[in-house]
């Protein structure tokens, strides 16, 4: 279940009403409109577009834009429902047989990775297949999320590029009416104001964006990892109590488990102040 992530807008709506208050406070409404500029707006996006066109093609530069909507979002797991539903199925592998009862668990089931895994369960395939059909899945997962953070990571490089695009476009303008100081003021802007939008959209919007989706990478490939051992414990018809012990000492065991795990453990103790 995907749920808004309300920090991603958030932090660049903050990030951005900090820079833009502190030109109020120091320069006044003057100061403040001084760093609104069309120009320098046109240049620094239009020319990363651009760019993008250019190195990536149509597809992806459309592509960019679903993967920045993605960020936006959060695949919300409840550690909790997790774990009992991969325990559920040992105990069902265990009481209505692995064949009979896993095959109604798999069609109950609406996630396709976990579909897969009791497929090559109940196929009966050895362990080792079972970790490289599931493993190469993973791989995959990383390659297309790698190649979609691709562009945007591009895009946080190219964008202070073309803010200082902007600045030479400024400086040429400015150099052009030396003889005219009333034209001076607004090339001097477009200047300067160029490279600001251009490494402001890399430091507030595409580099944490790229790190974000690294991060939310990270997490699905955990989880994954999760399932796979479940599947390959009820494969090895161990039972349900010794699987929920290795899931929750898997979750100890790694640094992203850690924090599922106090997760967990919140979860629990709110249950217990409802009880």
């Amino acid at each position: 279940m995907l749920r808004k992530d309300v920090l991603t807008p958030l932090g660049i709506i903050i990030g951005i009403a900090v820079i833009f208050l502190a030109i109020y406070i120091a320069g006044g409404y003057d100061a403040f409109l001084t760093f609104i500029s069309l120009s320098s707006f046109v240049i620094v996006f239009g020319g990363l577009i651009a760019s993008l066109f250019v190195g990536f093609g149509v597809s992806e530069v459309k592509n960019m834009f679903n993967v920045l909507h993605t960020s936006f979002r959060r695949k919300e797991v409840p550690i909790q429902q997790f774990i009992h539903t991969l325990v559920r199925l040992a105990r069902t592998s265990k009481m209505d047989g692995m064949i009979g009862g896993l095959e109604k668990e798999r069609e109950k089931t609406s996630d396709p990775f976990i579909q897969k895994g009791l497929r090559l369960v109940i196929d009966g395939y050895e362990e080792d297949m079972i970790r490289k059909v599931m493993e190469m899945d993973i791989l995959a997962m990383r390659k297309r999320h790698a190649r979609g953070r691709k562009i945007i990571t591009k895009a946080g490089e190219l964008s202070p590029a073309w803010g200082m695009i902007g600045t030479i476009v400024g400086l040429v303008l400015m150099l052009q009416q030396l003889n005219n100081p009333d034209e001076l003021g607004p090339a001097i802007a477009v200047a300067l104001i160029t490279t600001f939008y251009g490494v402001l959209l890399a430091n507030l919007v595409f580099i944490p964006i790229a790190n974000k989706l690294e991060l939310l990478t990270e997490e699905e490939v955990f989880l994954k990892e999760v399932i796979i051992e479940a599947l390959v414990s009820i494969r090895n018809e161990e039972g349900p109590a010794i699987l929920k012990d290795k899931l929750q000492m898997y979750l100890i065991e790694s640094a992203e488990g850690t924090a599922l795990l106090d997760k967990l453990e919140g979860d629990r103790t709110y249950e217990q102040k409802e009880v």
